[in-house]
């Protein structure tokens, strides 16, 4: 789920009657060799995504139980996101939780969902021209990158200063012997690539839960298994990245066609992911397809895993997936155990495909305490 890019380097060329959009990307093989590469273990990820969801599902019940209107719950998984690669970063000594590091990460939060609000907008224009016209969608968004940057560095070095504390990936990274440069670059593209996609996953994951009253219940007998089956259905029906592109790196022969080296090639997982050939009852909500044991599942003829492919394959695949599912199946699970859920959209909500797969709408969610 995590699209390691430098938003400021960003650049867009016109290709046949495409407007295509070329990225920097900051990759492994970039920095400096380490003796070996840092690796997340478990421990980490519990620690992690468990405890920040279990803050914030804490931090939710307490101002509900006081009567505070509930906020948008999207700026809230945006924060969430960012706090759950902070610990990760951070270990077991994450940083003080003052006003002032509330009040830098609420303001981070809500720069870099911006962030993402113009670079859709963008899409519909060629950059060349906002950037010569001055236009308020370059302006809002060259503002969101640069204040999201700062912030971004503001933070990290924040826990640079502590990272003598650390136990987590900041820690390791000291350890090989990184630059404080290539740190805050690596740190800030971190926390910046998991806002987006995450939060719309669990968004979309939400929408589904209130449409499907049964799963919904199902969801809540603590089996944590089914609540990864239900995060991976909502990523086969909603892929928060519907388009797969790589270049060819050499010519290929696909099916009838010869595609030449450097040929851009684009797939889309949405609609792989709703092909009657590869999953029976395509549009349809349905965890178990993902359980073997489950005997619902002799009625579900076709089941082709790889034809939904959420965090893609290869070499470019999602370095954040192990995070990113565990934040996830976190979130849910917290969330559909501590409260009752209402989706209070009068319209229908449909999906739009842009940078990424978000809703057309708003989507309005009631939360209540739910009795245990």
């Amino acid at each position: 789920m995590f699209r390691l890019k430098k938003i400021s380097q960003m650049k867009i060329v016109k290709q046949k009657s495409y407007i295509l959009p070329v990225k920097n990307y900051l990759t492994i093989s970039d920095m400096p060799k380490p003796k070996s590469l840092p690796i997340i273990g478990t421990k980490l990820e519990f620690l992690a995504a468990g405890g920040a969801n279990k803050d914030t599902m804490q931090t939710w019940k307490l101002n509900l139980e006081k009567g505070c209107r509930f906020p948008n719950i999207e700026s809230e998984l945006y924060r969430l996101s960012s706090n759950v690669i902070i610990n990760i970063l951070l270990g077991t000594h994450s940083l003080e939780l003052s006003d002032h590091y509330n009040e830098m990460l609420s303001l981070f939060s809500d720069s870099m969902k911006k962030i993402f609000q113009t670079t859709t907008k963008l899409y519909s224009i060629p950059v060349n021209w906002c950037q010569k016209l001055n236009l308020k969608v370059w302006r809002d968004f060259k503002e969101s990158v640069d204040l999201t940057l700062f912030l971004g560095r503001k933070i990290t070095r924040e826990m640079m200063f502590n990272k003598n504390k650390s136990d987590g990936l900041l820690k390791r990274m000291t350890e090989e012997n990184m630059s404080p440069e290539i740190i805050t670059r690596i740190v800030s593209d971190l926390i910046i690539a998991a806002g987006d996609t995450t939060t719309y996953t669990a968004l979309w994951t939400l929408l589904l839960l209130t449409r499907n009253e049964d799963t919904l219940k199902e969801s809540r007998k603590g089996d944590q298994k089914y609540i990864k089956y239900i995060v991976k259905e909502s990523m086969r029906l909603y892929p928060v990245a519907p388009f797969l592109t790589r270049i060819l790196p050499q010519e290929t022969i696909l099916g009838d066609y010869k595609l030449s080296k450097g040929t851009p090639i684009i797939a889309s997982i949405y609609t792989t992911g709703r092909d009657k050939q590869n999953f029976s009852e395509p549009n349809s909500f349905l965890p178990y397809r993902w359980d073997k044991t489950d005997p619902r599942k002799k009625d579900l003829i076709n089941h082709v895993p790889p034809a939904t492919l959420p965090f893609a394959l290869g070499s470019r695949s999602c370095i954040g997936k192990k995070i990113a599912m565990k934040q996830l199946s976190e979130f849910i699970s917290q969330i559909t155990y501590n409260f009752d859920l209402k989706c209070n959209n009068n319209q229908q909500i449909k999906s739009v495909t842009s940078q990424i797969l978000i809703p057309d709408q708003n989507i309005d969610f009631s939360l209540s305490v739910r009795k245990q």
